[in-house]
């Protein structure tokens, strides 16, 4: 076996590598671009310019006072109940349960949001007003209790649609769920 003759290995190192500085600039230029290409990435801001809608785009839907939600500019939003098919109200909304029932003996659909959301509809199921309008069979409380409670009627029975978020929900988490489970209820709805 032949060997070849010993040589310095740092002169060479140095003829096949950036100079030091050039090479400090270029990785800081690429770590710079991949925090800044961060802020575009889907999900990472608070906005709803990127949301898309599947059925909320085309449900005319009505926002109660104490809602804190700014609806996208896809979405119809309408100033009077009568005119909504979907009606975003407060967890501790004062509607109360009688006219709670005819919204939805009416086939609207009642999005509570909030803390209270839950209890809400759980003093409305257990309301005389539920009692005679529909042919519920019992009621159940979920934990842990949703941010966000969508109540339908399917043959004359109350049915609930429920998220929960660790943190609470942002605008566009909301505007996902309430879009998710409008397609729901519509895939469910005989037409």
């Amino acid at each position: 076996m032949t060997s070849l003759p010993a040589r310095p290995l740092l002169p060479l190192l140095r003829q096949k590598t950036l100079p030091r500085r050039r090479f400090l600039a270029a990785t800081a230029a690429a770590v710079t671009t991949a925090v800044a290409g961060c802020s575009a990435l889907p999900g990472t801001g608070d906005t709803t310019e990127e949301l898309t809608f599947d059925e909320l785009h085309q449900t005319p839907t009505y926002v109660a006072d104490g809602v804190d939600l700014t609806l996208h500019e896809e979405i119809p939003t309408v100033s009077a109940t009568n005119n909504a098919d979907l009606l975003l109200l407060p967890g501790d909304t004062d509607v109360d349960a009688q006219q709670a029932a005819d919204w939805l003996a009416a086939d609207r659909r009642l999005a509570l949001v909030g803390d209270d959301a839950e209890p809400t509809w759980l003093d409305w199921e257990a309301s005389e007003a539920f009692q005679e309008t529909f042919d519920n069979e019992g009621v159940a409380d979920g934990e842990p209790d949703p941010d966000l409670l969508v109540g339908v009627t399917f043959d004359n029975r109350t049915s609930t649609y429920g998220r929960t978020w660790a943190d609470g929900p942002r605008e566009r988490d909301l505007l996902r769920a309430l879009d998710e489970i409008v397609a729901d209820i519509d895939a469910h709805t005989p037409t």
